[in-house]
């Protein structure tokens, strides 16, 4: 038996040659797709299907005449993700990969935890969930990049005077946040890193906030299908800013 994250991509392709169809026809193109494609895949197919279906990116019928099952189609949101190639959320093995490939070191444990539980509770259709969770692994990655800048300042003055006003900031977010990107954007970053710092920091910042005022109490905002999926995608950009940054800070002094 295939594993689901081979297999998904192909349901994907299929769909994208086929955005009316039926089951039927999906499991054919899929295993003209596969290259080592066994029977009992079809099984596994018809649960990548139903998946879809839960998230929307695919409704049942396809016209007038054909409005139940076993006949489906892509949806407007899912046609969308086809068309730029965002599905990847759907396909949580593979957005972590991806994730981790963008890296030249291993993803941090911790976030690697709260964006996995995001990208399941976004299947599930959970969209505040799922975006209370990136947002955990947002302010994780702000807390690695303040520890690796704060380690790379070379005046042992400063670098105290960093660490206190990080300690005086507690635990409000959008304070430690402020500290942080006030002294990256006094330095003289390399080209790549520096280019468009303070839009990047904010981005990632706007995740850890969607849910949370400036105390860090919750706002009782509603977040819907589109705001998470898209959140999701920015979030694999910012992660690589922010590791890019922890990289530059662990092999130089400031």
């Amino acid at each position: 038996m295939s594993k689901k994250e081979d297999l998904r991509p192909l349901v994907f392709e299929a769909l994208r040659q086929e955005p009316k169809t039926q089951f039927v026809t999906i499991e054919s193109r899929v295993r003209n797709l596969a290259s080592d494609y066994q029977g009992s895949d079809s099984l596994i197919i018809r649960e990548i299907i139903w998946e879809l279906l839960v998230q929307g990116v695919l409704a049942p019928g396809f016209d007038a005449s054909n409005l139940e099952f076993p006949f489906i189609h892509v949806t407007e949101f899912g046609a969308q993700c086809l068309e730029a190639d965002t599905i990847l959320p759907h396909a949580p093995g593979r957005y972590l990969e991806q994730l981790q490939q963008q890296l030249n070191q291993p993803l941090d444990d911790i976030v690697l935890t709260y964006v996995r539980e995001s990208l399941l509770t976004f299947l599930a259709g959970h969209y505040l969930a799922a975006t209370v969770m990136l947002g955990v692994g947002s302010e994780r990655c702000v807390d690695l990049l303040i520890e690796a800048y704060s380690n790379a300042i070379g005046n042992a003055n400063e670098r105290q005077d960093f660490r206190n006003d990080i300690q005086r900031a507690g635990r409000s977010v959008k304070r430690r946040f402020d500290v942080l990107r006030d002294a990256l954007l006094a330095l003289n970053l390399p080209v790549g890193l520096g280019d468009a710092l303070d839009i990047q920091l904010s981005g990632i910042f706007t995740l850890i906030r969607y849910t949370r005022n400036d105390a860090g109490h919750p706002t009782g905002r509603t977040i819907g299908r589109d705001l998470a999926h898209g959140n999701l995608l920015l979030f694999s950009q910012y992660c690589h800013r922010v590791y890019g940054l922890i990289e530059y800070f662990q092999t130089t002094t400031v």
